[in-house]
């Protein structure tokens, strides 16, 4: 390793730490003025109590600010080392003692390697251990003693549950309502309970006062069912557990899963939006190729053997990776119901991959 490695590895790192850090501040800023009344509606609440609520609900969400913009940062701290090399005019002398201009993106890539490695780490152990407290709504500051209503939440055998109240710490619900479906997913009974407790070791939900509401099928309408009688119950085998149910009241809970966790649910075949969950997993499985792509998309404009202007160079790799950016977007953002909506998210390494090693390789040195 040389001088001049340590010293790209230094401002690359560094202005990766302060961008990030810049780019959650602005996150966690902007929620605190939209949603002020949240953390000081209370008749009692103090500028303290409403600091530790700002600070218990954003600090949860940490794992998620990262992996949102953790690979963003990478291009634009990969860029602004690049451009301070520019701009300070440190090329001419390395370019005059013939060191290659692509030799310069080595360290950067590398660390870029490493961070990519925190960024999976980061996806695959931290947000799935902490998957519900990250999906926590607003309010919800004392995990011990919260409470949310349920509504259609789906197990794989397509019961669907609906609750009053979930308190998940305690593996409790109240005001349960339940609907059984037969093999074609056909309501078949109802089942009620005025409370249900989760008993881990059996992987079951006991009831209080529960009772199972049959129904049989009419021979003039055989997909409607006909109330026939009420059935004492003591236990449901509803297939998630509390953290599940709490988890899938959020619109990013696939996105708080680790990759084997989408793995296993996507074997189940019953749920309606695995095509959701599939393109959440390529897209898991395609980020760290496109934080690379994008940072050898930037810095080729600043790797220059000839004095440019770094506003230049800089807008012409912001229209070339914001271009990327863009196009990923729009790629994973397509419907998952077409028929090549599991080739969208490898759509843009395909295009612009090439476009990226060509693009560094063409650096004149």
């Amino acid at each position: 390793m040389t001088t001049v490695d340590r010293y790209l590895i230094r401002t690359f790192l560094g202005s990766y730490i302060i961008l990030l850090l810049v780019g959650i501040a602005l996150y966690v800023f902007s929620d605190v003025i939209v949603n002020l009344d949240e953390y000081t509606g209370e008749p009692n609440a103090t500028a303290l109590s409403a600091l530790l609520k700002i600070a218990d609900y954003h600090g949860y969400k940490l794992p998620l600010y990262f992996y949102q913009l953790g690979g963003v940062m990478m291009a634009v701290a990969a860029s602004f080392t690049c451009a301070m090399l520019l701009r300070n005019n440190e090329l001419t002398p390395l370019v005059a003692a013939g060191v290659p201009l692509q030799r310069l993106a080595v360290p950067i890539l590398l660390c870029a390697v490493g961070l990519a490695a925190v960024w999976v780490v980061n996806s695959e152990v931290v947000m799935p251990a902490l998957a519900t407290q990250i999906a926590r709504e607003y309010g919800d500051y004392h995990a011990a003693n919260h409470q949310v209503r349920v509504l259609c939440v789906r197990d794989d055998r397509h019961a669907i549950l609906k609750a009053q109240e979930l308190h998940a710490q305690q593996g409790v619900l109240k005001g349960v309502y339940i609907i059984e479906p037969d093999a074609q997913g056909r309501p078949t009974g109802l089942i009620r309970a005025d409370s249900a407790y989760y008993n881990d070791a059996r992987h079951t939900w006991e009831l209080e006062r529960g009772s199972r509401l049959v129904l049989e099928a009419q021979p003039e309408r055989p997909e409607l069912g006909q109330p026939t009688r009420w059935e004492a119950l003591d236990e449901y085998p509803f297939r998630l557990t509390p953290a599940q149910i709490q988890l899938r009241q959020s619109s990013q809970w696939a996105e708080l899963m680790s990759f084997r966790q989408m793995n296993r649910l996507l074997e189940t075949q019953n749920l309606p939006n695995l095509p959701a969950i599939a393109r959440t997993r390529d897209v898991r499985f395609y980020q760290p190729l496109l934080m690379w792509i994008m940072i050898l998309l930037a810095i080729p404009f600043f790797l220059t053997r000839e004095p440019a202007n770094v506003l230049v160079a800089g807008g012409k790799a912001l229209l070339l990776a914001g271009g990327c950016f863009a196009f990923t977007f729009l790629a994973q953002s397509t419907s998952t119901e077409s028929a090549l909506a599991r080739l969208a998210p490898a759509v843009p390494v395909f295009i612009f991959g090439p476009i990226a090693i060509l693009h560094l390789a063409n650096a004149k040195t």
